[in-house]
């Protein structure tokens, strides 16, 4: 009988995912009390992935300080808090975080095209202050588009419930629908976790061809078509299990979603194109960040997860996941 090899990577791998799933539980779980103590758990989370893919990527001998990165993720917060919250609209949201990275963007170019000794650097590596200040800029922005996709993303979405409205009774007043937020959140975490999980245990039993030709598979060499089209598989049952634990008959979410997109066929039609495009865009999430990954001659963004690597390595492609579910709840909420 072969024993089982509790050092191993596959073991280190199984009893991590369950304590990432037991503190995601438990964050939804406080979340029910106030949903402030997810935004407070989503800074918390994102501090460690913004940590992560500074030191992987090197950033600040790119002209890319911590402070600039740290400050803001406040002052974005504090945008959708003092600008947003009260005052919502389908675009004001996108707007106003676009011009406070905007802000942000610009800034980084102008300390450093004003810092002598980035100045100095910059001639050493023969090129021009004005095209090393940009370089940092293009440093800064993939930082912002990558953890703090999911600042734009989850903290709207945590609030979700406070804009999401439906008439229960013809003539009555609308009344809001709280639990869209938390469906909507599951549906991030669900449909990317089954999209991952799916797409790994496909491609080791399956193997099969490689995802891409030989002369691209630096971006992700052991990912296989048949993992792939695993983790399509798993996005779709995925966003059908969040719908069939959340939705019930005669709820204001049944209500909700009826209205908005039609009868109860075309609910769940609708969620597995929304749990396929989930996994797609979740499995170009976690291409870029291999691509990412290996340009920068490393394995993961992270070491204190045993068997994952770090926050970035499990949340990149929840980013950009919960950035397309951000945008698909912005149309089924506000128009």
């Amino acid at each position: 009988m072969r024993m089982i090899d509790w050092s191993s990577n596959g073991v280190k791998r199984l009893y991590t995912s369950a304590f990432i799933v037991a503190g995601l539980a438990v964050a939804l779980a406080l979340r029910l009390l106030t949903v402030w103590i997810f935004d407070v758990i989503v800074l918390f989370v994102i501090c460690f992935a913004v940590w992560d893919i500074m030191k992987a990527t090197k950033s600040d001998s790119r002209g890319v300080a911590a402070y600039y990165v740290y400050a803001y993720m406040l002052i974005a917060y504090l945008t959708f808090l003092l600008g947003v919250l009260q005052t919502f609209a389908f675009w004001l949201h996108v707007l106003m975080q676009a011009i406070v990275l905007g802000i942000f963007a610009f800034y980084t170019f102008i300390m450093n095209y004003m810092d002598k000794d980035f100045n100095k650097q910059a001639i050493l590596k023969k090129t021009t202050p004005t095209r090393a200040a940009a370089k940092s800029v293009v440093e800064f922005l993939k930082i912002a588009g990558y953890p703090f996709a999911m600042l734009f993303a989850l903290i709207p979405l945590n609030h979700m419930g406070t804009w999401a409205t439906v008439v229960r009774i013809e003539g009555a007043d609308p009344v809001n629908v709280p639990l869209v937020g938390m469906f909507a959140l599951l549906l991030v975490f669900v449909i990317s976790a089954f999209t991952d999980t799916f797409a790994y245990l496909t491609g080791r039993a399956l193997k099969g061809p490689k995802l891409f030709p030989k002369k691209f598979q630096y971006i992700s060499p052991k990912k296989t078509i048949a993992g792939a089209v695993g983790g399509l598989f798993g996005g779709v049952v995925g966003a059908l299990l969040v719908v069939l634990v959340c939705v019930m008959d005669g709820s204001l979410l049944q209500i909700f979603l009826t209205n908005r997109i039609g009868g109860t066929v075309a609910v769940q039609f609708a969620f597995v194109a929304i749990g396929l495009a989930g996994s797609i865009v979740t499995q170009l999430g976690d291409l870029y960040a291999s691509w990412t990954k290996r340009r920068a001659g490393i394995k993961d963004f992270g070491n204190y997860l045993p068997g994952h690597g770090g926050a970035m390595d499990r949340l990149d492609g929840h980013a950009w996941n919960a950035v397309f579910i951000f945008f698909t709840f912005m149309l089924l909420v506000f128009i």
